[in-house]
Formats: C-alpha cells, structure tokens, sequence
C-alpha cells in the first residue's frame, strides 16, 4: 500500500488547522462558541467540534478544508474501508469555501441522503468523478466529486462568512 508523502500530510495538515481556526473565529463572530473535540472522537466518530449556539443549542460539527464551487469531495469509505465522514455522527459538515469567503454548513444526514441519490455506484479515474465513485490507488477509500449546487437547496443549508 502506498502512503502520502510527509511534505503532503504536513501540507494537508495545515490547510486543515487554517480551516478549522477560521471556523472557530468565524463562530465566534456570531457568538457561537467552539469547543473542540478529542483525537479519538475527531478520527471515530468525524467530529471536530462541538458547537453551541447563543439560544444554548449544541451541536456537532466537521469541518472540511479546500473546497471550490465545483469540487467538494464527499467520503462514504475512508482510506482503511471504514465508514467515511459522510457517515459520521456530526450533526453538521462545515466546508471551507475560499472563493466565497465562507463556511457553507449543512446536515450531514441530509447531505448523506443527497449524496446517495445523486452518486452512481460505479467506479471510474479521478477526472470522471463527477457524481461517481472514485478510489485512489492502493487505497481502501470511495470519495465522489460534487458541485456546491447539488446540495445548496437543502433545508439546513447555511453560510457562516469569515468576515
């Protein structure tokens, strides 16, 4: 099985802290506030943070990183064959948006069952993974590609700008 190098895990690593504070400044801005959870429950239960909102209501979040208008990447396997994040017990999936300068946040159960609607079942390379199922080499994963306007008119769609 072939690993990614160090230079893009570190790489990757950071994109991800840099998401994840400016999600955590981004909440605070609306007085939301943000506690993070443990390493265990982040890597077994997809779950980055626990947030709690003015009226007292807590919520589970994970945030995603690097996401384009028209590249989300959605995980239904992780890298091992586990359930991916998409299955995860977050209430909600935060992705980080740079080109709109914001956190697109929505239910992960209600992005769950619009991915499975919208997602064909078949394998095909990365430049063909539009609504399809995609596995990298030597890996154990299934990720799809998908644009912000396959799921932008779900119910719980929200934006969290940055500034």
């Amino acid at each position: 099985m072939s690993y990614v190098s160090n230079k893009r895990y570190e790489d990757s690593k950071v994109m991800g802290n840099t998401s994840q504070t400016l999600f955590v400044k981004a909440c605070e801005k609306i007085n939301y506030k943000c506690t993070p959870s443990t390493i265990e429950v982040d890597m077994y239960s997809h779950i980055d943070y626990y947030v709690e909102t003015p009226e007292g209501r807590l919520i589970s979040v994970d945030v995603k990183g690097n996401n384009k208008l028209e590249e989300i990447w959605i995980e239904f396997n992780n890298v091992r064959g586990k359930e991916g994040w998409l299955y995860g017990k977050a209430n909600y999936i935060a992705f980080d948006i740079p080109e709109l300068n914001c956190f697109v946040v929505v239910g992960r159960n209600e992005l769950r069952e619009r991915c499975e609607g919208i997602v064909e079942k078949v394998f095909v390379s990365k430049s063909e993974a539009l609504r399809k199922w995609y596995q990298r080499k030597d890996r154990f994963d299934i990720i799809s590609k998908i644009h912000l306007t396959d799921f932008k008119d779900l119910k719980s769609y929200r934006i969290i700008k940055y500034a």
